[in-house]
């Protein structure tokens, strides 16, 4: 028996490959049929079985390709996978390496989609300038989502942990399926209509089929033109739809719409006690402030000692009436010297011209000192009532019309709290009257 004519399985296998990978037919297959047993291996493969009603072959996309399908591959989809057909030499099946996997009659959709993606970001319609602001903290919010959902329940319960104050308007829409996008795009309307502060745009994860709704340009354009700002939330974190690029906020997920929707109400409340904090220490210091002010003024040494208060505007004063009494005594000696001046000279005229000029002199001379006299009289009364207003709003009285008081113990004045004992009678002045007290306690503190 010629051993060297059996092939081992290795080599068997290894020339079936051979021949898979050389025939131009299988380089390049287009194949549709039914996913199931799929598998998303941590490498990131993706491991599937593809069957009709008649047979089934095996199929593995590598991670590189995997990554970019647009949707998540689910057991019992009917699929369009493009790929080559080889062996697989560790068992000798032969299966397919997919490159690309489509739904079945959904690719028109995706091409549809990516027009109209295209056409809305040409319009700006995605810009930033069109998003409305959301409010920090909103009252009133309306939910466009099913009433029966596992989503709509975890917003709620969302929305009650984080900001219970907040008002919720369930409209209760179709999200899937026959008549989807017409309930959303009816549901939309009348919650903009309601005057909420938010719109809340949602829906769980599910095919893409599913999701489809959500891709539909006219549910994208009344999203756009909605008053109210939006919020969607919409499938998964790996999906993104149509109106998650135009609405106004876009959150992973439908919990996580909440959350980004509503602050934590926790937080609030810690905001307000810091702040409740910082006011009473601004108030507190404007308080010790204003008390040191006061302090230093009752300390200032002119109120201790009140008739330096008058001294220094006395002795002004004086020196003032000394200059007016020199001025004056120094005019009358002027015009005395002339006077005598006229006597001496009346011996060598004619006395009655003489007579008469020294007499309408001295009359022009009287009307001359006079009129000085008047006008130092009228310049030293004027000083004099502006220095006694000075003195005055200086005085004592003054202090105690703005409001002050000063208190007196045994016909002395009271200075420091410490200076007293319960008990004791003490008497208030005030600039209208004085009352008498009794000491009931003590504060040296303050």
């Amino acid at each position: 028996m010629e051993s060297n004519k059996y092939l081992s399985v290795k080599a068997l296998t290894k020339y079936l490959k051979y021949k898979f990978d050389q025939d131009p037919y299988l380089r390049r297959v287009f194949v549709t049929g039914e996913l199931s047993n799929v598998k998303h291996h941590t490498n990131g493969h993706l491991y599937f079985a593809l069957k009709d009603g008649h047979s089934v072959i095996r199929g593995v996309m590598f991670k590189s390709s995997a990554g970019k399908l647009l949707f998540e591959p689910e057991e019992g989809q009917k699929v369009l996978i493009q790929g080559r057909i080889s062996i697989f030499e560790m068992n000798g099946q032969y299966q397919i390496y997919a490159d690309d996997i489509q739904i079945d009659g959904i690719g028109q959709l995706f091409e549809q989609l990516e027009k109209d993606k295209k056409e809305l970001a040409g319009k700006g319609y995605f810009d930033s300038e069109h998003k409305k602001v959301i409010p920090r903290y909103p009252q009133h919010i309306a939910i466009v989502s099913s009433a029966t959902s596992a989503a709509v329940k975890d917003m709620i319960t969302t929305f009650e942990r984080r900001y219970p104050l907040v008002r919720l308007t369930l409209i209760d829409t179709l999200v899937q399926g026959s008549g989807s996008m017409q309930d959303v795009l009816t549901n939309l309307k009348k919650a903009d209509s309601l005057g909420a502060d938010v719109i809340l745009l949602a829906r769980g994860g599910g095919s893409i089929e599913d999701l489809w709704t959500f891709n539909e340009k006219e549910v994208a354009m009344a999203v756009f033109n909605t008053r109210t700002p939006v919020v969607t939330g919409v499938g998964h974190e790996t999906d993104t739809t149509l109106v998650d690029y135009i609405s106004d906020l876009r959150a992973p997920t439908p919990t996580a719409a909440a959350e980004l929707t509503v602050p934590f109400h926790h937080d609030i409340v810690e905001k307000l006690r810091e702040t409740e904090l910082k006011l009473t220490r601004n108030q507190i210091q404007a308080i010790q402030y204003r008390k040191q002010a006061l302090l230093s003024l009752s300390n200032y040494y002119k109120f201790k000692t009140p008739a330096l208060l008058y001294d220094q505007q006395t002795e002004r004063l004086m020196v003032q009436k000394d200059r007016l009494a020199g001025n004056f005594n120094r005019h009358f000696r002027e015009h005395a010297y002339t006077l005598n001046q006229m006597k001496s000279n009346i011996g060598h005229l004619s006395p009655m011209p003489a007579i008469n000029n020294g007499g309408k002199q001295l009359a022009g001379l009287r009307e001359d000192l006079d009129d000085a006299m008047r006008m130092v009289n009228q310049n030293l009364r004027q000083k004099l009532f502006n220095r006694l207003e000075i003195l005055d709003s200086l005085s004592p009285s003054a202090v105690l019309k703005r409001g002050y008081s000063y208190t007196v113990k045994d016909g002395g004045v009271v200075k420091n709290a410490g200076d007293l004992r319960e008990g004791e009678t003490i008497t208030s002045h005030f600039h209208k009257g004085n009352i008498i007290s009794k000491v009931i306690e003590v504060n040296e503190d303050e």
